[in-house]
């Protein structure tokens, strides 16, 4: 009954992702100011992001407490998926079926309701899908594609914003 309940929350989580307005105090200094979506802000094409994704990888979750947030989600039946020092930081991902979370360390999270940072979709031909999306006039928040040590051979990634101010973060894990 819990993976089903769980499960049953994905499009909630989602939903809250998607339509959540960050407050001015959570953008951090390096992301460029939230713009305003209208009709001229919006891409000047379409992306086919389907023929790229097979769906959601991740959302992720800011925390300033790490262990004491895998030790929860623990109690939640999830597992420690991989966990790894960024650049001084400590990130984790913690796994239920096919849900994956990012355990993002953070001085200060939000701690509002619905303070989730970003959802992911799971991608291939990452560097391509990154020229469209940029050619296509969306709001980039990354200038090129990341490389990160995430998983046995690493990962790729990109973030777009999304009209609610939402990120989006685009991301292929490497075979």
């Amino acid at each position: 009954m819990k993976k089903i309940t769980l499960l049953a929350t994905l499009p909630l989580l989602m939903t809250v992702a998607c339509n959540r307005a960050p407050q001015p105090a959570e953008t951090p200094a390096e992301e460029p100011a939230p713009i305003v979506f209208n009709e001229e802000n919006f891409p000047s094409q379409d992306v086919d992001v389907q023929a790229y994704s097979d769906g959601i990888q991740h959302i992720g979750i800011p925390t300033s407490d790490i262990q004491r947030t895998i030790d929860f989600y623990k109690t939640l039946g999830f597992e420690l998926a991989t966990r790894h020092d960024i650049g001084g930081r400590d990130f984790a991902f913690v796994r239920l079926g096919n849900l994956y979370l990012e355990l993002i360390p953070s001085a200060e999270p939000s701690m509002t309701n619905g303070a989730v940072d970003h959802f992911c979709l799971n991608v291939k031909n990452i560097d391509d899908l990154f020229q469209k999306v940029s050619d296509a006039g969306y709001h980039m928040l990354s200038d090129k594609v990341q490389d990160i040590a995430f998983w046995e051979h690493g990962a790729r990634y990109f973030f777009i914003q999304g009209p609610n101010n939402e990120k989006i973060e685009f991301c292929e894990i490497l075979q």
